[in-house]
């Protein structure tokens, strides 16, 4: 049985001194140790590798380690390509297309935004309870009471609070509900000019190209971030003809395609869908080593960057 290590990581940034101090990733200088830590520990291999062991069976090296980052950040071009490239690391990337075409900020990350620059969360669920309470004849709604007691449960990351509020805004309410919202408090904790906070906040058509050409991998994370198996079966048909598209226009081909789950939201129907439209791997964010088979070749389990020393 071969294995390998598969690390994830989202916002790689000098972060201490930023605008949005508060943020929720990995300093720099965090990621520069962490990356002298895997050299001395593991061996760096390749998207094409990966590929290779699971579907060819070659051997890979002992203590095989691979990286991957998501959403499509611009810190990925401004931070992290500049270092794996000095290393000769070959990092995979995972976009969302939406957000590249369209200059779209998604829901997802302007709740990170709207947390970082609101210190009381308190605050926040204040608002998102009047939301509630305004429209829950409208969209019969339970009690924000309710909502909050189903949530609101820790994880190894975030408070109770916080988890709340990622929850209710993520998924458990209506789609045009929860955009509504978020909206709404984008606007009042972060900006009113989305479309240049989006060209910020992601990579463009001509920094993937330049980091293609450097030999990064790029997949695919959906075209809108959406939760995919709360698609209905049109919507989720849509969702992956657009992503599948966007993944030809960065990579000219359809060959090698991994995809990597938004949220580690999956199912048996989404893995189907992708291997008519010719992916060969998917990537979970379920904890632990990955085991490299074809029988779990979409079933990929993922490192966080906070579980190894930075």
């Amino acid at each position: 049985m071969t294995v390998c290590k598969i690390v994830m990581y989202h916002y790689v940034r000098p972060i201490k001194n930023s605008k949005y101090p508060e943020i929720k990733g990995l300093e720099l200088d965090g990621f520069v140790r962490q990356i002298e830590f895997f050299k001395k520990n593991f061996i760096f291999i390749t998207a094409k590798q990966l590929l290779s062991c699971i579907y060819d069976h070659n051997p890979l090296p002992e203590n095989s380690i691979l990286l991957t980052f998501d959403d499509g950040l611009k810190d990925h071009y401004l931070y992290v390509f500049p270092i794996l490239k000095k290393f000769n690391i070959q990092g995979l990337f995972f976009p969302t297309a939406e957000t590249i075409e369209s200059k779209k900020v998604i829901d997802v990350h302007k709740i990170h935004f709207i947390l970082a620059n609101c210190e009381n969360k308190n605050e926040l669920i204040d608002e998102i309870f009047m939301f509630i309470n305004k429209h829950k004849e409208e969209y019969r709604l339970n009690s924000p009471e309710i909502y909050f007691k189903e949530l609101a449960i820790p994880n190894r990351f975030d408070t109770n609070e916080v988890i709340f509020i990622k929850r209710i805004l993520q998924r458990a309410l209506p789609n045009h509900l929860r955009s509504k919202i978020v909206d709404n408090l984008f606007k009042k904790f972060v900006t009113e000019d989305e479309a240049s906070f989006a060209e910020e906040l992601y990579l463009s058509f001509n920094e993937i190209y330049e980091m293609k050409k450097s030999g990064m991998f790029f997949g695919s994370h959906g075209y809108s971030h959406e939760w995919l198996t709360y698609l209905n079966e049109e919507e989720l048909d849509l969702e992956l003809k657009k992503m599948f598209e966007f993944n030809l226009k960065i990579n000219n081909n359809g060959n090698d395609m991994i995809m990597c789950y938004p949220y580690g939201n999956y199912n048996q129907n989404l893995i189907k869908k992708l291997s008519i439209l010719g992916y060969k791997a998917g990537l979970t964010t379920i904890v632990g080593d990955s085991i490299l088979d074809v029988k779990n070749a979409f079933l990929l389990k993922r490192f966080d960057t906070n579980d190894f020393p930075q």
